[in-house]
């Protein structure tokens, strides 16, 4: 006797429909979403401290690592002078750098910041679409070229995106009727972001968005206004001291269409294969979710991750039609969403396998080779952050280069002023030359590359040596606005003739030999 199995349904997705749709939650076993949380965590740590150790810093890096190596005091002298806006991160980091440690060590607590943020985007993807798409956002966040770029970078960003997304958890909990002190946990992330970097602001725009879409009662409107008034209260008077440092962010680039290939490029990586795979797993999971809130069966995912994306980006875009601002890294949190939505993407394909198939198990299959085969596209631009030329400067390498060919006497010239960071960071390559335009170290002047003498006095001193190094950017581009470059140039031109031409990794170490030498 033949039996006829019955097609199994798809999986229920949802509770009852529910005035909100950050109510409607997937039913799912509690340790199976911790132990998804957890997995994405790991990968995430194992991603991170892959290849930590490049080798070398570039200029960013370096500010940092100069200026933590201070004393407390020394650095609170930096803050009043510049770059009071990464003040809390420069104070957190000479905490962590104390027991010592090179810049692998220096970069770690950036490896910590995108686990955390690995597992609130797997949080978020099991609280409002399931396991398996939690599962799935949290591995794509892990695999993600821009977030490993960053977890790996020795800076305040990955801190400030691991916060703002335990933020954006917190607040689709205290959305959807969780208790107070999800609104606790909210108010305390933003405050935490917010004081690593200031434009983490951006963030609460798209939290706005998800609140006001989301149509919560007027108690919960008044615990989020409280949790930003609370925010904006002890940001404030960073913020208004930081303003006299604005000046900091000039070296921005003006919009254009650069701007849009930048953002292609960093937010989906090299490969237009990928960037199409990418974008139609995007895509199918915004409709999805799009469709599920008009029929007022879920959509929650769409009510977070779209502003999120969005958002904050158009905000900077729209800042710096006025003010030239804009630069990924301060809107990095957003790229959560992307991986966020190609999860859902993800989800819908493998239900829909499951459901044709009537077996489990081939949509968990399903899911498993889309992640898979992002993943793996992704590993030549993971392979290739974890080398020098992934950065803008190579100045281990270029300190080595100097070390090697210097003799001691011979002096050195820094264009721009800024790579004299490289010095500081690389003291050892420079221990045979010496540094004849500056006037006041960076300690004793309190700031990040020190004072520079008089045009008149550095003249006299170039005058005085037969040999003279430039340690400068490609081409040794030196802007109109720079009296001091532009004086060095145009004795070196007048007085010394180039002997050597050594290129780094945006470096270039020149010999310049005095022509009646």
């Amino acid at each position: 006797m033949t039996t006829l199995q019955q097609r199994p349904s798809p999986p229920s997705e949802v509770r009852p429909p529910s005035s909100s749709p950050l109510d409607q939650v997937a039913e799912e076993p509690r340790r199976l979403q911790h132990g998804v949380v957890a997995v994405s965590v790991v990968v995430m740590l194992a991603v991170g401290f892959w290849g930590l150790d490049r080798g070398s810093m570039w200029l960013d890096e370096t500010a940092t690592y100069t200026v933590v190596m201070r004393p407390v005091h020394q650095i609170l002298a930096v803050l009043d002078n510049i770059d009071l806006v990464h003040g809390a991160y420069y104070l957190l980091m000479h905490v962590w750098m104390l027991p010592g440690g090179g810049e692998a060590w220096m970069r770690a607590p950036s490896v910590l910041g995108m686990g955390v943020a690995a597992g609130a985007t797997a949080a978020l993807g099991n609280r409002l679409a399931g396991v398996r798409a939690g599962l799935a956002a949290g591995l794509l966040f892990a695999g993600w070229p821009l977030v490993s770029y960053y977890a790996q970078e020795g800076r305040s960003f990955a801190l400030v995106t691991g916060a703002v997304l335990v933020a954006t958890y917190c607040l689709v909990r205290a959305l959807s009727g969780g208790r107070r002190r999800w609104w606790w946990g909210y108010a305390a992330s933003i405050v935490v972001a917010t004081t690593l970097n200031e434009l983490a602001v951006l963030a609460l725009l798209a939290h706005a968005v998800t609140v006001v879409l989301s149509r919560p009662a007027w108690r919960v409107w008044r615990w989020w206004v409280a949790s930003v008034l609370a925010c904006g209260v002890l940001m404030a008077p960073v913020a208004l001291m930081s303003l006299a440092q604005s000046d900091q962010v000039s070296h921005t680039s003006s919009l254009g269409w650069s701007t849009v290939t930048l953002l292609r490029d960093r937010f989906f990586g090299s490969s237009s294969w990928l960037l199409v795979m990418v974008l139609a797993l995007v895509v199918l999971g915004s409709v999805v979710e799009v469709q599920r809130r008009r029929r007022r069966t879920g959509g929650g995912l769409a009510l977070v991750a779209l502003p999120l994306l969005v958002v904050p980006v158009v905000a900077l875009l729209t800042v710096s039609l006025v003010q030239p601002l804009f630069e990924v890294r301060y809107v990095l949190f957003c790229v959560a969403a992307l991986p966020l939505l190609a999860a859902r993407g993800v989800e819908q394909l493998a239900r829909w396998a499951a459901h044709r198939t009537g077996r489990t198990a081939v949509g968990w299959a399903v899911a498993g080779f889309l992640v898979l085969a992002v993943s793996v596209a992704h590993v030549p631009d993971l392979r290739h952050e974890r080398t020098v030329d992934s950065r803008s400067q190579d100045f281990a390498g270029a300190a080595a280069v100097l070390r090697a060919q210097a003799r001691p006497g011979d002096a050195v010239l820094f264009l721009p002023l800024s790579f004299r960071l490289g010095a500081m960071a690389y003291p050892d390559g420079f221990t045979q030359v010496d540094d004849i335009a500056l006037d006041r170290s960076a300690v004793r002047a309190a700031n990040l590359r020190g004072t520079a003498r008089k045009p008149d006095d550095v003249r006299a001193a170039m005058l005085a040596r037969e040999r003279i190094w430039v340690f400068g950017t490609r081409g040794l581009r030196v802007k109109s606005t720079d009296r001091a470059g532009t004086n060095e140039m145009a004795v070196l031109s007048a007085h010394f003739v180039q002997e050597r031409r050594l290129l780094v990794r945006g470096v270039e170490v020149d010999l310049y030999v005095r022509r009646d030498a």
